[in-house]
């Protein structure tokens, strides 16, 4: 009888063993090794202004029915790994909770600005819209909160364009998941287009694979290995999915990287604009403790994050505020995520 690691084993084995060709489950191409295009060094062509634009946030609340979170939402400006002097930062606390209306239950989220203005108008959501339930299971909190957040951070990419980026560059795929977000995604590319800029996403991983069950990552690079590339770029084509307006690469955009990385390009975008924007991101990937990862993602990153220090203080200033009895009601509510805390300290 074989061992189940065994069984395991053979059949990692046999992922391992990766194709030339095949087509990315979900989108639209085919992915075959004489389409992978190697990128030139940076030379003195002409590269863009890049603003990365990215979020973070930190629960302070977080009740079934109701949650507090302190967001924090930043852009920038580069030229290759120049940092200009234009930057903008936004600070909101959002409130979501469940309400009723109407006979029904929405989630309603307001912002409260604490620094900067807030672009975010209140929103509510149907508690059993498809974009926040999992599988048959109605929404919860849990997800309703980002979605101040996220549509934020497309505001914040228009502002972006408005002080003069040619190239926005948001954390992550170009894909639109809440409610209405397409709305403010549509009216980003609206305004890029007219000010021929281009807007793209860059994913720190992907979890993409081919309909033979192979793997993106790592089929790819096995490729360009082959062929001795050591910066390059393939189309992996535009996804299925309608509310996704990109076309997908994958591209290694630094010889010492050690890993490519999923790259979305609005879909209206020209081969010139490609160009330029692939120029842009080499220019800027070249930091020395992450090449290939563009700087200014990793700037945004840096001043968008919101750390457990000033979550707690706002937290406490909240209790403060709230009688023993009051207090001793959240905590039991708040209990009822049940977190694996407890039960991971006990035993040896």
């Amino acid at each position: 009888m074989r061992e189940p690691l065994d069984e395991i084993c053979e059949s990692l084995k046999g992922h391992l063993v990766l194709p030339s060709e095949g087509a990315v489950s979900g989108f639209d191409g085919a992915l075959r090794e004489e389409d992978l295009k190697e990128l030139p060094l940076p030379g003195a062509e002409e590269i863009p202004v890049i603003s990365a634009v990215d979020g973070g946030s930190n629960t302070l609340i977080m009740t079934p029915t109701l949650a507090v979170v302190l967001n924090r939402v930043y852009y920038n400006q580069f030229l290759g790994m120049r940092k200009m002097d234009h930057c903008e930062v936004v600070e909101f606390i959002s409130k979501t909770e469940v309400v009723e209306k109407g006979g029904k239950t929405f989630f309603r989220t307001e912002a409260y600005p604490l620094k900067g203005t807030c672009p975010l108008d209140p929103m509510e959501v149907d508690t059993r819209d498809r974009s926040l339930m999992d599988g048959n299971m109605y929404g919860d909190m849990s997800r309703a909160v980002s979605i101040a957040r996220r549509f934020c951070e497309w505001r914040m990419a228009e502002r972006a364009l408005e002080t003069g980026a040619e190239c926005v560059l948001i954390d992550g795929a170009l894909q639109t998941a809440f409610k209405g977000e397409s709305v403010v995604a549509n009216a980003l590319y609206r305004r890029a287009e007219e000010r021929g800029a281009v807007v793209a996403g860059l994913s720190k991983g992907t979890m993409l694979y081919l309909e033979s069950g192979y793997p993106v990552a790592g089929t790819v690079d096995m490729m360009a290995r082959r062929k001795g590339f050591k910066r390059w770029i393939i189309r992996l084509g535009r996804s299925e999915e309608w509310a996704h307006r990109a076309t997908v690469y994958y591209a290694r955009l630094h010889e010492e990287a050690d890993r490519g990385y999923r790259l979305d390009v609005y879909e209206e975008a020209t081969e010139d604009q490609l160009d330029l924007l692939i120029r842009g991101l080499i220019a800027c990937s070249a930091y020395l403790w992450h090449p290939g990862y563009p700087y200014p993602l990793i700037d945004a990153h840096t001043y968008s994050k919101v750390g457990d220090f000033e979550a707690g203080i706002l937290k406490g200033q909240i209790l403060d505020r709230l009688s023993p009895e009051e207090a001793e009601r959240l905590e039991l509510m708040e209990r009822a995520r049940a977190s694996h805390e407890v039960l991971d300290s006990l035993g040896g």
